[in-house]
């Protein structure tokens, strides 16, 4: 089954580590293998992996990203996941969080990716940041107040 991915213009997206970039109108791509994907508004800048789940998040988006230094951003992410393991108590929460190290070990990054969503809006909760949608540019989690 093909995957349809909607750009609009000047929308970027990362296709097994090569960034792409739409031009002035909105496009369609349509992708007909398997293909690990990133679009614009789920990337991850480094200044917001400002807790323990968005590093993680932060690390397995290297991966997909740099691909020649994918093993070193693994053995972070991979003890980033033994520190939240050891940390969470809620089990859907450890659920979604091994879901994410079980897609992250079998070379699905995009899968991890989706799964850690769970859990980083749970560790905003905890913490009291405001509640956003996705992870991208407008950086939800950041504590109110500051900039």
């Amino acid at each position: 089954m093909a995957l349809k991915l909607k750009l609009k213009p000047h929308e970027k997206a990362i296709i097994n580590g090569a960034v792409i970039e739409n031009g002035p109108r909105s496009s369609e791509i349509v992708v007909h293998n398997m293909a690990q994907i990133l679009r614009e508004p789920s990337v991850m800048q480094a200044e917001d992996a400002n807790t323990p789940a968005r590093r993680t998040y932060f690390a397995i988006q290297l991966m997909l990203i740099d691909q020649e230094n994918a093993e070193t951003y693994r053995k972070t992410a991979e003890a980033l996941f033994g520190d939240l393991r050891a940390a969470l108590t809620n089990p859907s929460v450890i659920s979604s969080l091994d879901g994410a190290l079980a897609a992250m070990n079998s070379g699905n990054c995009y899968r991890a990716l989706q799964a850690l969503k769970d859990v980083i809006a749970y560790e905003a909760a905890l913490l009291g940041f405001p509640s956003g949608g996705g992870v991208g540019s407008d950086a939800p989690g950041r504590p109110q107040g500051r900039e």
